[in-house]
């Protein structure tokens, strides 16, 4: 009983600390105003966390985990030009939302987390950000056909894909709903940039 009394708190300090950090990020967040929010003490807090990077840690575990399938199944997979045709099948099927984010790497996309390590500027996480950012930006730079991934064409892109992903989680509750919007504005990108692809060998 005493272990899932633990777990427990832990995972209300966990809790806490994500609202705060979505508030006013890692660099900003009060370890006072978690505890309140945790309904306990910092004292207890650093009974079960070291620091607010060990929070931080703990909480990204998961995001970061999923960042790296997305880029395993996704950026990493062989390229290839997809056909108008392909597309607009593949988009036929994304009307079921819920198999979609279920069945494809889009799944790693949804979660609240991400923004923390997005809006991250200090803590050797903000290099993981960096990372991942970098790869997305190579990624987005083939589909553009560009040779420089630093083109600011490729920024505009990548600066709208992760305000996309804020958006949608800050401002719908419902999963499904913010899940919904995601897919209508991935649309709109992915058809964008199939048509630039069409003159592609």
């Amino acid at each position: 009983m005493m272990q899932i009394k633990k777990e427990e708190i832990r995972e209300t300090i966990l809790e806490a600390a994500q609202e705060e950090f979505l508030i006013h990020g890692y660099e900003g967040a009060s370890m006072r105003v978690i505890a309140k929010k945790a309904n306990t003490t910092i004292g207890n807090i650093y009974h079960y966390y070291d620091s607010k990077e060990a929070i931080l840690e703990e909480m990204l575990k998961e995001p970061i985990k999923g960042l790296h399938k997305l880029v395993k199944q996704h950026f990493e997979r062989e390229q290839r030009v997809y056909t108008l045709e392909e597309i607009e099948e593949a988009f036929s099927q994304m009307e079921d939302v819920v198999k979609v984010m279920e069945e494809t790497e889009l799944q790693y996309i949804m979660d609240k987390r991400l923004l923390i390590l997005f809006d991250l500027k200090t803590t050797r996480f903000s290099k993981v950000k960096e990372h991942f950012i970098g790869q997305f930006k190579e990624h987005m730079a083939w589909h553009l056909g560009l040779d420089d991934s630093d083109s600011p064409y490729v920024d505009i892109i990548t600066e709208m894909f992760i305000a996309c992903i804020r958006h949608v989680l800050l401002q719908h509750q419902d999963s499904i709903e913010a899940q919904k919007e995601f897919i209508k504005v991935f649309r709109m990108l992915c058809a964008g940039l199939v048509v630039n692809q069409e003159d592609k060998p």
